[in-house]
């Protein structure tokens, strides 16, 4: 069976989220430009799987609008040693919840 990639809420994420933790956003870069968590760092989902050794060894939050492809990325990276955390209901649940949102959609 294989396990699980951890995953978070974007309320538990917002208190528990320090920025010396990278967050990996890997929605295409137009929805990345239109609106992101404040700090998240692009890198689109098929960079991620075409090379998820890169994030070997590290922690990190990965995020995408809804939390699909965040899941994805984030059993990728995980497989290749990173420690990886899905952030559930993703940029769009963020921004339901009120939290501040960088981009060109403010």
């Amino acid at each position: 069976m294989l396990e699980r990639t951890p995953e978070i809420g974007v309320d538990e994420f917002a208190a528990a989220w320090r920025q010396e933790t990278p967050l990996i956003d890997v929605r295409s870069p137009d929805e990345y430009a239109e609106a992101h968590v404040p700090g998240a760092v692009n890198v689109p989902l098929a960079d991620v799987l075409a090379a998820p050794q890169r994030f070997a060894d590290q922690d990190l939050y990965v995020i995408c609008r809804s939390g699909g492809r965040s899941a994805t990325a984030a059993d990728a990276v995980n497989a290749a040693g990173a420690r990886a955390v899905s952030v559930a209901g993703g940029t769009a649940g963020w921004i339901d919840a009120g939290h501040e949102v960088k981009g060109s959609s403010q």
